[in-house]
């Protein structure tokens, strides 16, 4: 390797780097923000595959921290999914992720309803309807609102 080209792979390995000390980036995401900023695609996956292998760099570990926060958040599994589809995760790796945290999806829509204070009289079917729609457009599927509706 020529001397311009150690110096470009160190610039991209720093930028990585220090992009990694704020928060955890998917793969797909890392190498897009520095091909953004790199003209050096050769470089970069050598950079991402060095990353990878010192295990600086971590889908699962992402996947794990992507889920957890939106959980926090209160967004359910469908949500979550389609979210991170777009990061570059592989469905089978969020699906594993997600059986290994255990989340009770149900008792997660029941805090998001108490959070909302939409918790209380559901008697009228206009109120249940708007209940719905907002779990649904959280990202939980029918099986899991209409458990946390019955409480």
């Amino acid at each position: 390797m020529s001397l311009e080209t150690d110096k470009l792979k160190s610039e991209i390995r720093n930028t990585c780097l220090v992009a990694l000390t704020r928060r955890e980036f998917s793969t797909k995401e890392l190498k897009e923000k520095l091909r953004s900023r790199f003209d050096a695609d050769g470089l970069i996956d050598t950079v991402i595959n060095e990353l990878t292998a010192e295990k600086l760099l971590c889908d699962e570990r992402y996947t794990e921290s992507f889920v957890l926060a939106r959980v926090n958040r209160g967004q359910g599994r469908i949500k979550i999914k389609a979210d991170i589809h777009a990061k570059g995760i592989s469905a089978e790796l969020v699906n594993k992720v997600i059986a290994e945290l255990k989340i009770d999806w149900v008792l997660l829509a029941q805090r998001v309803l108490k959070k909302k204070g939409k918790s209380e009289d559901i008697a009228d079917k206009k109120q249940l309807g708007k209940t719905m729609r907002f779990l649904q457009y959280r990202g939980f599927d029918f099986d899991e609102i209409n458990q946390a509706l019955r409480g």
